[in-house]
């Protein structure tokens, strides 16, 4: 791996298509809603075919060749602050996100939605996935759900995860339907919940796999008292 060299360039920014937009959207609507966005400032490093992004919040590598958006949202009616991150293949519907909430967007989270713990929260963003597939496709049907517990990020944080599996969950530009994957992954760091997820059709998700285990192996989160 080459030595660190300040990119150049900004981090890729656009808009997928309008299914992965649409879903975008979803995954991040108990956010969006009643939020309002707050500019965030981040620094790239290019380390090879990886950009080294890192802020306040958190250092992630992410590949080069993907888009990628980040921004800071804040509940102005509670209180508390939410870091959000989303990167998309350009050519593949395939996308990671990542939110770190500060310590009274976590307590928040917890309570509005009735969730008791972490195993919770990534069946109930599985299950949001799901019923997102079905509006597309009434027909759509689960092929299989899997619960469990890994190590996520390179403190190797204790996460619980959700892993589902939907028949024809998703359709192509030609009509064709395709199966569906998503893996959500819920830890906390301290005071923060950080909420993980990769999704795609099948395929797209299989051929970037590798892409996920190195950004979730790679993420270091930092302390986040959303300032």
């Amino acid at each position: 791996m080459s030595h660190h060299e300040l990119c150049d360039q900004p981090l890729k920014l656009g808009l997928p298509r309008l299914p992965l937009l649409i879903f975008l959207l979803l995954i991040c609507g108990s956010l969006i809603l009643g939020f309002s966005i707050i500019h965030f400032t981040v620094a790239a490093n290019k380390r090879g075919d990886y950009l080294s992004l890192n802020n306040d919040v958190l250092s992630v590598n992410l590949p080069i060749n993907w888009f990628a958006l980040t921004w800071e949202s804040s509940n102005r009616s509670f209180g508390g602050k939410v870091f959000s991150l989303i990167i998309f293949h350009p050519n593949k519907f395939s996308a990671i996100s990542i939110q770190v909430y500060d310590k009274v967007a976590t307590e928040r989270f917890f309570i509005e939605r009735n969730l008791s713990d972490l195993a919770a929260i990534s069946y109930w963003d599985v299950q949001r996935f799901f019923n997102w597939t079905l509006e597309k496709n009434e027909n759509a049907s689960v092929i299989s759900i899997v619960n469990g517990t890994a190590h996520a990020g390179a403190s190797e944080n204790i996460a619980r995860y959700s892993r589902i599996l939907i028949r024809n969950g998703f359709k192509s530009s030609d009509g064709k339907y395709y199966n569906m994957s998503c893996i959500v992954l819920s830890f906390m760091n301290k005071d923060n919940l950080v909420r993980i997820a990769f999704w795609g059709k099948q395929e797209d998700y299989e051929d970037t796999y590798e892409v996920f285990q190195r950004i979730l192996s790679d993420l270091v989160v930092k302390g986040y008292e959303g300032k």
